[in-house]
């Protein structure tokens, strides 16, 4: 049943991939995520990291490298969830551009640069996500620092699928825009490098510019008679308790 479901939701991202426009010979979407959870090695810290970060962001300049990374340290996790420091969260434009990137790096950059990263910390497997963005925004990402993202774990309700989550979410949209809230939103579909055995079907992101916006978005969301989210998302996926991370991005591919 799990590799049916799977099945059918990596179709849908191949779908969505097949659907695609061209510009200025480039594919569009969707998007493609990496996660790695990254654990400091003694006497190491942040500030021995983002000195590497810097030596790699001109490498991949000079490459030309389309791939923008993040890291996500967390905030409000579970107890089982602090055995890593930081996540690294990269991302890609499409898959076309992801392949690219990794080519490169294990031509070349695995050998100049990997080796600095792991004097620094010592990260996981790569999971790969296919990345289907329900709400976008316009914030300034070469600004925006320590805000946060949330990720949850959902599984589909019975008799449910992706096209309902959609148009599900569609609806949601329009709350948002009443309300005020700028959220990004999106929803990851696993690829490769994924646990096997797990008891979710996608996970699902959430993002604010700031900690006050994420604070007046749950403010409105526990008001009396607030039945949105329940009433739309709610009645698609069934998603355990978020998992909210600081984020910083350590660069920009888009530049």
């Amino acid at each position: 049943m799990k590799n049916l479901l799977f099945t059918t939701l990596f179709s849908f991202a191949l779908l969505s991939a097949s659907s695609i426009v061209y510009a200025d010979d480039q594919p569009v979407g969707p998007a493609v995520v990496e996660m790695l959870a990254c654990s400091f090695n003694d006497g190491k810290s942040a500030n021995d990291l983002n000195k590497v970060v810097k030596d790699w962001d001109k490498w991949a300049d000079r490459k030309g490298l389309n791939y923008s990374a993040w890291s996500m340290t967390p905030f409000a996790v579970s107890q089982g969830m602090l055995s890593f420091d930081y996540i690294w969260f990269g991302f890609s434009s499409n898959f076309e551009t992801y392949g690219n990137t990794m080519e490169n790096w294990i031509q070349e950059g695995e050998q100049a640069i990997g080796i600095k990263f792991n004097e620094v910390a010592t990260c996981s497997p790569r999971s790969i996500f296919a990345a289907l963005p329900v709400r976008q925004v316009d914030w300034d990402q070469d600004t925006t620092k320590n805000n946060p993202f949330q990720l949850s774990n959902c599984k589909f309700r019975d008799g449910k699928n992706m096209a309902d989550l959609m148009k599900a979410a569609g609806e949601f949209n329009k709350y948002i825009e009443t309300a005020g809230a700028d959220p990004l939103i999106a929803i990851f579909v696993p690829d490769s490098g994924n646990e096997l055995d797990v008891d979710w079907d996608i996970k699902v992101g959430a993002g604010w510019s700031n900690y006050e916006e994420m604070g007046k978005a749950r403010q409105a969301g526990y008001q009396p008679g607030n039945t949105a989210l329940q009433d739309t998302w709610g009645k698609v996926l069934d998603c355990d308790s978020p998992r909210v991370y600081t984020t910083n991005l350590l660069r920009n591919g888009d530049e």
